[in-house]
Formats: C-alpha cells, sequence, structure tokens
C-alpha cells in the first residue's frame, strides 16, 4: 500500500465527495466543514488549492486514489513559528496505519519547508484514534481544554497536541 501526500487536482472531486460526504467524518472536524458535502463543495476546494502558492493542503492517497486530505495553517503575528495541522480519512481507510503515515508525511514537509518551531493539533475528544496517530508521531498531549467544543449539541474536550522541531 503506497501512501502519499499529493496537490489535488480537477480529477479528485469524485472521492473527495465520496469520502467528505460521511457524518461519521464530520463529527470529528470543525463546523467549517460542510455537511453534507456536495460536490459544488468538492469543486469549491480544489479551485481554491490547486494553484496555492505556498501548498498548504493536500490530498492523502492510497495507491493513487483520494482517500482524505491533510494540511496546515501557517500562524501569524507572535505565534508564525507555528503551524497548525489537520487531517481526515473516509472511513473505509481507518485504522489502517494511513493518517498515521499521512501525518509523518505532512510534519516532514513542514519541518524541511518553513521556519516552524511548533506543529500543533486540535483533536476533539471523541476521536482518539486521532490521538494514537499523532503519539505515534512524536507528539505529546500539551493540553486539554476542557468542554472547549460544541459539536452536535455536546460538549467536548479539545485535546492539544504538539511536537517540536529537532533540537528545539
Amino acid at each position: 500500500m503506497k501512501i502519499e501526500l499529493s496537490s489535488w487536482n480537477q480529477d479528485d472531486i469524485f472521492f473527495l465527495t465520496q469520502y467528505a460526504n460521511n457524518p461519521n467524518v464530520w463529527n470529528t472536524l470543525r463546523d467549517s466543514f460542510p455537511h453534507p458535502y456536495t460536490q459544488k463543495n468538492a469543486e469549491e476546494w480544489i479551485a481554491l488549492n490547486i494553484y496555492s502558492n505556498p501548498v498548504t493542503n493536500f490530498s492523502i492517497r492510497v495507491d493513487g486514489i483520494v482517500t482524505g486530505a491533510a494540511g496546515f495553517i501557517l500562524k501569524s503575528d507572535v505565534y508564525r513559528k507555528n503551524a497548525e495541522i489537520g487531517y481526515w480519512l473516509g472511513e473505509p481507510y481507518w485504522r489502517k496505519g494511513i493518517a498515521t503515515e499521512a501525518i509523518h508525511q505532512l510534519v516532514t514537509f513542514i519541518f524541511s519547508n518553513f521556519d516552524i518551531v511548533r506543529i500543533y493539533a486540535e483533536v476533539f475528544s471523541n476521536n482518539p484514534a486521532s490521538m494514537k496517530a499523532l503519539q505515534k508521531n512524536g507528539f505529546h498531549e500539551e493540553a486539554i481544554h476542557r468542554n472547549a467544543i460544541t459539536k452536535n449539541n455536546l460538549l467536548l474536550d479539545a485535546h492539544i497536541w504538539v511536537k517540536f522541531r529537532p533540537g528545539i
């Protein structure tokens, strides 16, 4: 199984729509992630990212097929040495080590191409598999923000996981 991060292209619309339009995926993501996820949402996402420079959002591919997404936000002002990562996988690809490998590739890309010393992820308490994938990549839990998230009318904790540039 070949796992890789790749730039988005127009051919990705079908698989992006198929895997993103899933309430089980949406339940672990911020509300800004559309639900239901339509073909129009996929077209807009790809149009937004197809020519970005620098590239900060990638498709996660398994043997060439889009299975999810991973990306990062470069922070600014006093947080300019930070990047926040996010990722998701289509449900048929859960529990196969794909997220762990995608995180590894994303972190390597960020540290290799940007003057970042701290990468972090905010994970909802209803997503222990994501926390495990971060831990396997050398992230450690830095904080828990109690009852910080409201998702589906439920209060959830936000777990902040961090990894520092080697040598820091």
